[in-house]
Formats: structure tokens, sequence, C-alpha cells
């Protein structure tokens, strides 16, 4: 190593005199966001690099040191655990107020080959205490929330991108009178990036899209996982932030030794990150920085390459980041400011949005990730960011802020624009009427511009149930009136989840969609009718799940703390109904830890766990008395007593077992090709019909048949008002066999030989449109006449 750093203090000074005056206090929001930008590591040059912190508690630290980790040629992080060198330096830093600042010359920058130095700051207070505080505005931070980050270049990463025509085609497609707004896309694809592929990590994720390229480029067969991945113009990633970590199972970073001197060596104990999280469990702290956990070689070049690949793509994809700012997980706690939160909520902790510092932050942490490429932000829970208004003792919603998350402009080498803007918002949750209350409009009435998640895509859907699609009209009814800005679809990570949380033997279930509860699940969140009602023929932007497409089970995935562990696991109970059969549950390759410790069948897990279950809720989720319950009943004996370690261990091989479970590669050999084939030709309908997005016109209709007498038929009709393409469509949406005329229907269908069939769903014979058909359940028949 032999590498030598210079803190220079003439440097820190000069940098802290230029933005002093924004320092000052009373702060407001607008000096904070003139700092915002150089809050963080920011590189210099080659070899040098500014820090600049905030942190109330340097007004209280007797010293400040800046702590830089600088790594050995060998550092390998693919390597599953490993003993590594580090060179240490630190430095007294210069403080001013709630701030702290550096410049650091010849410091090893990371790129996307080599790693760079990592840095922290400790604070020592004259009662000899001293903490450590890392950096929440951190590019990247190899080893979590709970280890130093790295000083990384990535502008210059930024700088080589690959697909720089598709921004410059870009730029020529903006204009000042549309706000420099990227328009929306036509169809949505959502992927869980760690459950995707069987590696889990963004690198994979590129590779099978770059296979998929090479074979639409030279003429290839695809197979019916890789049409999954096709026929959208958008993919949507869940939330690739930094997420929490187990306390003790998360040890990534683990020094072996102490250093006394600058230039020490110093050994590390360092392990892969290997977190499991469904990617909502977030503490805001690093949101610039991407999961380690979805990295194979810990670069933060892997994001820029998948997002070069969408975009490279033979017709170009864009690429929409999943963001959580309107809450923080607990742990939140340990590793920022602890002005950051105003208090306790039902998901952890409620953010400061008043605090200037706060505010400048999270839209700083925002511009921050977007800049890497990203055409679009979904902003999750948007219901939730709220602040208390003193003057008039009321808790309101921050559209204020929203409207400035929409407002931050872009810059990709050179080319600005403002990111298409999707919110999901369910105001008034969690007030116990908001299914009905609420308009899921809010957000839309107040930026024009803007999508939010549809009613019927929203957490509370169960397509698997009788009566399910005519009480729900009302809310169909709202989307082709006034769906447009709508993110429509029916199957996502919240609706699937929550599907399957269901306990199954109260519901009057539709047991025409199959003959295990298993084969319902797949069909009522893969369902053709359906695909063809959302994608063919409503308005809006229709989003489908990759899991539902590949007819992968999706549960509630997260192995990152104790706390809620035995309930979360608890809940996820009747998961084991809906989504596993003893064929599944035999095979080699799954549940391999839980059969580990002694769950050797299916019917021996599902007794168990919802035994858990009972217990859970009998004792407000209390492990004392769950224990002493366990301990007292026909599932324990006096050799095999149940404690918290081993509660806990079975919590961990669940969710290990089922994160592998729900991976898609694993049932890709059972995707349905016939379905696969059918869903893409009705996304590439879609593309070739951008026209649906728009709310229904004066003659365009949708209804249903009645009386109902035992199948919910829906039929309806649309037409172009530029083209002049009209389209029909008949749909068994549940229920018997039964013969319908379309022409018959009293839709305006006119010429009837210049009607024909455009998309049919599988296993149906095609017909004319004036010909009886018989509809079984999930089959549909789309018809069209062009002028």
């Amino acid at each position: 190593m032999g590498q030598s750093l210079e803190y220079r203090s003439d440097k820190t000074r000069e940098f802290l005199f230029d933005i002093r005056p924004d320092l000052q206090q009373p702060l407001s929001f607008q000096r904070a966001q003139s700092f915002a930008p150089h809050l963080g590591c920011t590189v210099l040059n080659d070899s040098s690099a500014r820090f600049l912190f905030w942190n109330p508690e340097f007004k209280e630290a007797s010293l400040t040191l800046l702590e830089l980790y600088i790594p050995n040629l060998y550092l390998n992080f693919e390597k599953p655990e490993q003993h590594a060198s580090f060179q240490y330096y630190s430095f007294p830093i210069q403080t001013e107020g709630e701030f702290a600042a550096a410049v650091v010359d010849g410091i090893a920058v990371g790129t996307n080959n080599q790693f760079g130095v990592l840095y922290q700051v400790k604070n020592s207070y004259p009662s000899g205490r001293e903490k450590i505080i890392r950096d929440p505005m951190a590019i990247s931070m190899p080893y979590g929330i709970h280890a130093p980050s790295e000083v990384y270049d990535l502008d210059r990463t930024l700088s080589q991108r690959k697909d720089q025509h598709y921004f410059d085609n870009l730029k020529h497609s903006l204009s000042s009178e549309e706000d420099y707004r990227i328009k929306p896309s036509v169809n949505l694809l959502e992927i869980h990036v760690q459950t995707a592929t069987i590696s889990g990590t963004l690198h994979s994720l590129t590779q099978r899209f770059k296979q998929i390229e090479s074979k639409l480029k030279n003429g290839g067969e695809l197979t019916a996982d890789e049409m999954n991945l096709t026929g959208f113009d958008a993919i949507q990633l869940m939330p690739i932030d930094p997420v929490i970590e187990h306390p003790d199972r998360h040890i990534f970073w683990d020094p072996v030794n102490s250093p006394s001197k600058n230039g020490e060596e110093i050994t590390v104990r360092l392990r892969k990150p290997d977190i499991l999280n469904w990617g909502y469990d977030v503490t805001i702290f690093g949101a610039a920085a991407i999961n380690p956990s979805l990295l194979t070689t810990g670069r933060p070049d892997e994001l820029l390459e998948f997002i070069e690949t969408a975009h490279n793509f033979p017709r170009p994809m864009k690429v929409v980041l999943d963001v959580v700012y309107g809450h923080a997980d607990n742990q939140a706690l340990e590793v920022m400011p602890g002005m950051f939160f105003s208090g306790p909520n039902m998901y952890g902790q409620d953010i400061r949005f008043k605090h200037p510092i706060v505010r400048s932050m999270i839209l700083e942490l925002q511009r921050r990730k977007i800049n890497y490429g990203f055409d679009g932000v979904r902003v999750d829970g948007a219901q939730d960011f709220k602040y208390y208004d003193s003057t008039r003792d009321k808790v309101l919603h921050d559209d204020q802020f929203l409207r400035e998350m929409s407002d931050t402009m872009q810059n990709v080498n050179g080319v600005e624009y403002r990111p298409w803007m999707i919110f999901e918002d369910g105001r008034p949750w969690p007030r116990d009427d908001w299914e009905l209350a609420s308009t899921y409009r809010e957000v839309t009435k107040d930026q024009p511009h803007a999508f939010q998640w549809a009613p019927m895509i929203f957490a509370y859907n169960t397509p698997y149930s009788y009566t399910y699609w005519v009480s729900k009209w009302w809310r169909l009814r709202e989307m082709f009136l006034m769906g447009e800005k709508w993110i429509g679809g029916y199957a996502n990570h919240d609706t699937m989840r929550r599907g399957t949380q269901a306990n199954p033997e109260p519901i009057n279930i539709n047991t025409h969609l199959g003959n295990s509860l298993k084969m319902i699940m797949d069909n009522a969140y893969n369902n053709p009718a359906t695909t063809l009602l959302m994608n063919g023929f409503l308005p809006g932007v229709p989003m489908d799940f990759l899991q539902a497409l590949g007819s992968t089970p999706w549960t509630f995935i997260r192995d990152t703390d104790t706390t809620y562990a035995i309930k979360v696991v608890a809940e996820e109970a009747h998961f084991l109904d809906w989504q596993i059969t003893e064929n599944e549950y035999r095979q080699s390759r799954f549940f391999k830890r839980l059969k580990h410790i002694g769950y050797l069948t299916l019917d021996q897990l599902r007794s168990f766990t919802k035994t858990l279950l009972h217990l859970v809720e009998a004792t407000n989720h209390s492990v004392e008395h769950i224990l002493s319950m366990l301990n007292n009943s026909h599932l324990s004996n006096n050799e095999d007593i149940w404690t918290p370690d081993k509660l806990h261990d079975f919590c961990r091989a669940w969710m290990r077992d089922m994160s592998a479970y729900c991976t898609v590669d694993y049932h890709a050999r059972y995707i349905n090709t016939n379905k696969a084939s059918f869903n893409l030709d009705v996304r590439t309908f879609r593309m070739n019909n951008p026209w649906l997005i728009n709310n229904f016109g004066g003659a365009d209709t949708l209804s249903y048949i009645e009386p109902v007498n035992g199948t919910v038929i829906y039929y309806g009709y649309r037409k172009d008002p530029n083209s002049g393409k009209e389209i029909v469509v008949v749909l068994n949406m549940e229920g018997q066999s039964k013969q319908v005329v379309p022409t018959a229907l009293g839709l305006p269908v006119t010429e009837p030989e210049k009607w024909k069939v455009a998309l049919s769903t599988p296993n149906i014979s095609r017909k004319k449109i004036d010909e009886a058909v018989r509809l079984s359940v999930t089959q549909g028949l789309l018809f069209e006449k062009s002028e």
C-alpha cells in the first residue's frame, strides 16, 4: 500500500469560508438547498476529495476525527468472507456549528474497477464517550449502513455512459412548454431485483436483458420467461437503496485490531453483504447509494450498466426508480441525526420534513440517484409525507414537498430533464374507511403531469374470490372515466402479498380458476381476461409484476431484524396454503433450511406456522408469552424446549427458504408458454395503440351483462378519435361458461364484415364479431375495425 494522505487545513478553511453564509442560523430552506450538493464526499480530482457532514452532535464534541481506510489491491468484494488489510489514517477536522468539513489530498478514489478509500467520522466528547458518525449522503456503501462509506468518483463513471445517444434524442423531444418533463410510458414492468434471477443482483439482471437483446437482434426464439421481460417500454425497479440490517447476522465490517498511528495496517473481517429484503425497510441513510446485497462486484456502475442496457434495447425502455422517503425504520435512529425525525409511527419514524436541512437532504438524495439516468420516480406512500402545523393544531399533508420532488431537475451529461413522476397515495389511509374514501387523485389534482397508483392496483384486491368483478365495479368504472393518470393493472408486490396473507377458509373462492389453491392464485394474478381488460382496453399505464407473469410465488421477504421477525413470519402462514403444494415442498432445491431443522413435511410446517399466528394474535406479539405457550403445547417436549434463539432461527430459515422459492428463475420451466405469448401480444397491441391511455370518450363504454345469472361477462367499445380505429372487447371475468354474440350486446358495431379478431386468449377458437362464441372463465376476445 504505502500511500500517504494529507489533510489540507488551508483548503478546508477556504471551502468553509465560501459556504459560511449558507450555514448561518436561522437556517432557511433556500440556504440549505445551496449547500446540500456539497454534503457528503465530493471527488475533486484523481487524488483529492472534499467532505462536508451535518450532525448537531458536532457542537457537543471535544474532538472530531475523519477516519480513512485505504484498501489493499487484493480486496475482492465477491468473496463470501475474507480478512482484508487496510492502511489507517485519521485527521482532526474543522467543525463549524453543526457541520464538519475536510479536504484530503493523496486519496485513492474508487472507480468502476477499483475500490477507493473508505471513510467515516468519529466524535469524542468531554465525558470520554466516542461515537462513529457515518455519511448519509454517500454514493457508495459497499458494506452496508453500519460500515464506512467509499470515496467513489460517480461523475467519471457517468461521463463514460454508453447510452448518450438516448439522452441526446431525449433532449430534442423535451420542451419548456412541457416543463422538460419526460413523458409517461405505455406499459410498465415491476421487478424485484433480488428474486428476478438466481444471483439476485443488478449485474445478473442486466446480463439477462443482454441475452434477450442478442436474440431479438439475431432473430432468435425467446423462451417463455424471456417473453415475460419483453414488450414493455418501461421497467420499475422496486427500491434498491441500502436497507436495515440484522444486528447480529449482518456484520459485514468487523475490525480485528485497533490502529494506534497513521499509516498503520489494520485487519478487517469482511463479509459480502447478503441481506434479504423486499426493499421498503429503509433508513433513508445512504439513499443515494445502492443496496450492496444487489451488487455482484460492489461497484455502483452495475446500476448504470442496467440503465444503459434498458435504454439501448431494440425498443428502448425507460427505467423508473421506487423511492421510500415518507418514513424510516426505527433502525434509522442509529445512523441518522436524531433531528432528522419527528417521532414514531406505524412503520418506524416520521420524517421532520419542515427542517430545512432534512428537506434539502432528501431532495439532494433523490437528485443524485436519478442522475444515474432514471427516467421516472415512483414515490412510495406519498400519504405519509406529513407535518404538524402548530398554528392550526393539525397534521397536514406536505403537498408542497411532493411538488418539490417533482420539480427537481436532473442533469445527465448536459441533458437536463424532469422525470416522469408516479405517486402511491392512499390518503386518508390509515383511517378506517380509507378504501371507501380514497380518491387516488389527490396528487394528480395538485400536479397535473403526475400519475398515481390506481385503486385496483392498491394493496387490497382479491381477484380469486367470487363476486370480485361485480363488487369492485364502482372502482373499475372510475378507471375508465378518469384513469388516464393512473398506473393500472392488477398484480404487484403488494396485491400478491396481501392475497397470500388471507385465510382461505372463510373466503368464497372462485374454484373455476383451478383445482388447487396454488392454481387459483396463479390464475387470479395472471388472468388472460383481466390482462386483456387492463392492458388492452382500459385507460392509464398498465403495470405487470414479474412474479405474476412467471406464475412465481411472492411473499414478504425480510431477514433484517429481531423485533418483528416472529410477527412477520406468522402473518405469512397462509402463504403455505396458497402457494405451496406437497409436490413443491418435496423438491430438493426448495426449503432446505426448514427441512434441516425438522420440518420434513408441508403439513408439519403448516401446523406450526398457524399455531404461531394464533399465538402472535393472542399475545399481541409478546415473545415471552409465545414461548411459554409453545413450551406447554404438543409442539414441544422436555428435550426440545423453545428458546428465543431457536424461534428466531426458525424465522431466519423461513425467510431464506421463501426468498429462494420466490425466485423467478426457479419457476421458469413451469411457465405456460401460450399464456406468456398471449401476454406479450397484448403488450404489443398496447404499444401499437398508445391512444388507449386516454379516458373514455363520448361513445366509449364498458358494461357487464345483467342479470349476471352465474357469469360476469364484461363487454365494451372504444374508438380512437384521431385514426378512427374501433375496438370491442368481450370477457368472461368469473363464473360459468357462457355463449355470447358480440353484435347482440348493444354496442355501436357497424359493418361486421370489416371487424377482425386482434387478440384472443389462449384455448379459444377465433370467431367473427357477429358469431356466437362460448367463453369460459379467463377467456375473452378483442376485435378491431380500422378505417
